[in-house]
Formats: C-alpha cells, sequence, structure tokens
C-alpha cells in the first residue's frame, strides 16, 4: 500500500504507474474517497505487508495521514518511507513512527534511481521475512512465495477519516485476558496498549512485563499522577531523540483508567463471597 497525501498525488501516481510497469498488482483508485472510505483503508492495510509512506508536511498536518500511519503501525505492517517535499524531516508523531528507518528521497534523487532504491528496500525487508521463516520448505512452496512478493502492495490515496472508526482490535493477541496482570508477558503488555489505542505507551513499555506495570502503578498511586506523568515524558524524550515526542496528558489520563479498570477486577475477584452468599450455598446444599 502507498500511503500519501492527496497533494502529492503527481508523484505517487508516477510510483504507481512505475510499480505497474513491473508487473505488480496493484489497487489505485486516484479519487478521493467519501462515505464508507475507512473501511477501504483499512482493507488494504490489512491485505499489505508493505506500506509505502510518502512523507512531507501536508502528510504530517493531516488527520487522515496520521490515522493511516498509525493503523499500519498498530497491525505491525512494514514500513517503507519515501521523501516527497525537498529537505522534509519527518518530526512529531511521523517521526515517532518512522524512527530510524532508511528512507528514500525521491527529491534529491533521479526518480529512476529513486525507484531502484525503493524496491531495493522492499526486497530487503522481504529478505528479512524470510530468513525468520522454517528452512525446510519445499520447492512449491517457494515458487507460492516467489509469486506473492508482486501481491503485496496496494496502493490508495488518504482517505477522510470522520467517517466511520476502524476497530484495530480484530488481530492483536489478547491472550493477555486470561491472565492475572503479574503473568503478563511483554507481548501481553504491548498487545494491551494496542488493543487501547496507547501509540506512546506502546513504546514506552516495550520491555515491561506484567510485574514493572504492577510496580509502576504503585508508583503512580505513591508519588502522585502528575510527578508520575512527568517521569514518563522524560522517558519518551529519551527515547524519541530529537523528534520532538511528548506524551500527551490525555493518552496518560486513558492508561491509568484502563489501567484501573484491570487493578478494579482483579481486586474483587479476589474477594470471599458475602455472608448472604454463603447461606444461600449453605441452603442450597441442604436441599
Amino acid at each position: 500500500m502507498i500511503s500519501y497525501c492527496w497533494a502529492e498525488k503527481k508523484l505517487c501516481k508516477d510510483i504507481f504507474e512505475k510499480l505497474k510497469s513491473k508487473d505488480y498488482r496493484i489497487w489505485f483508485d486516484e479519487r478521493q474517497m467519501h462515505g464508507n472510505s475507512l473501511t477501504a483503508m483499512a482493507s488494504a492495510i490489512e491485505n499489505s505487508e508493505c506500506i509505502i509512506i510518502c512523507m512531507s508536511e501536508n502528510y504530517q498536518k493531516s488527520n487522515a495521514c496520521h490515522h493511516e500511519a498509525e493503523y499500519a503501525y498498530v497491525r505491525q505492517r512494514r514500513i517503507v518511507p519515501l521523501v516527497v517535499q525537498p529537505k522534509y524531516k519527518a518530526q512529531g508523531w511521523l517521526g515517532f513512527i518512522i524512527g530510524a528507518k532508511i528512507y528514500v528521497d525521491f527529491t534529491k534523487t533521479e526518480f529512476d534511481k529513486a525507484f531502484d532504491m525503493l524496491e531495493g528496500e522492499m526486497k530487503y525487508d522481504e529478505k528479512a521475512v524470510e530468513s525468520m521463516t522454517p528452512m525446510n520448505t519445499s520447492k512449491s512452496d517457494d515458487k507460492k512465495i516467489e509469486s506473492k512478493k508482486k501481491d503485496d502492495i496496494r496502493t490508495q490515496p488518504t482517505v477522510d477519516p470522520t467517517e466511520n472508526k476502524v476497530d484495530t482490535k480484530r488481530t492483536i493477541s489478547t491472550m493477555h485476558e486470561n491472565k492475572r496482570i503479574n503473568e503478563w508477558t511483554s507481548d501481553d503488555v504491548i498487545s494491551w496498549c494496542h488493543i487501547h489505542n496507547l501509540l506512546i505507551f506502546s513504546r514506552l513499555l516495550e520491555h515491561y512485563d506484567g510485574s514493572n506495570l504492577l510496580r509502576l502503578y504503585n508508583i503512580s498511586k505513591t508519588n502522585g499522577d502528575n510527578e508520575t506523568f512527568r517521569l514518563l515524558q522524560d522517558d519518551c524524550q529519551r527515547i524519541a531523540g530529537n523528534n520532538q515526542i511528548k506524551l500527551t496528558f490525555t493518552e496518560f489520563v486513558r492508561f491509568q483508567s484502563e489501567l484501573d479498570k484491570i487493578i478494579e477486577r482483579e481486586m474483587q475477584s479476589n474477594k470471599p463471597p458475602s455472608e448472604k452468599t454463603t447461606k444461600s450455598a449453605k441452603s442450597c446444599l441442604l436441599l
């Protein structure tokens, strides 16, 4: 999929045509979609393994682009960033998502050469994924993998996010829901963050397990919300470097609220049965 702002349509169309000429099977909608547009965007991301993000100031300012890139991040799709505006450097939320990824600058390099670099990045990512697969694949499996490579890209223009809400919870693991918090692994913590759309916390708590999460909860209750919020903001800056990423107070409040719900639910499940319930149970036994 190519994720881009409508203002950069011309260059993105050129990239689309070049991919098409190399026999990639591509879906490309040149219209600014309305109505059920978020469903189309979500479907494109879900059916793609590689997301090409065309970075520009317009892209960074667009709420629609923000939703698109964030959903790709949550779905853990491979991201290949392109620069499509001269001298642009990713900042803010976009810089956070892109991180230290290698990008291709289409404004500094001749188009064909830049495209070759783009294709090289795509193939490099494919090899990285394949290197993690079992080695005992048959020849027929190899042919299937080869034929699938050119089906991995879907393209569409940025869409209007105001119509529908995309449910990002469907493919995130929910195994943690059957465990107590102190039994959560680091993967469980990240899944929990993704389910509740806690994007910044999914990075801040990347190496946290359930015990660490409970420790953070206790520290927050001891030090107070303001001090905890400040400490988390400091950690966020250390992780983000010069990208000027800040944990918003809104996300912090949502994090606290969701964590409080789980803690309270576990405390309720640990309570002994009430006197009334006990008597009722004994009466049933006598009968």
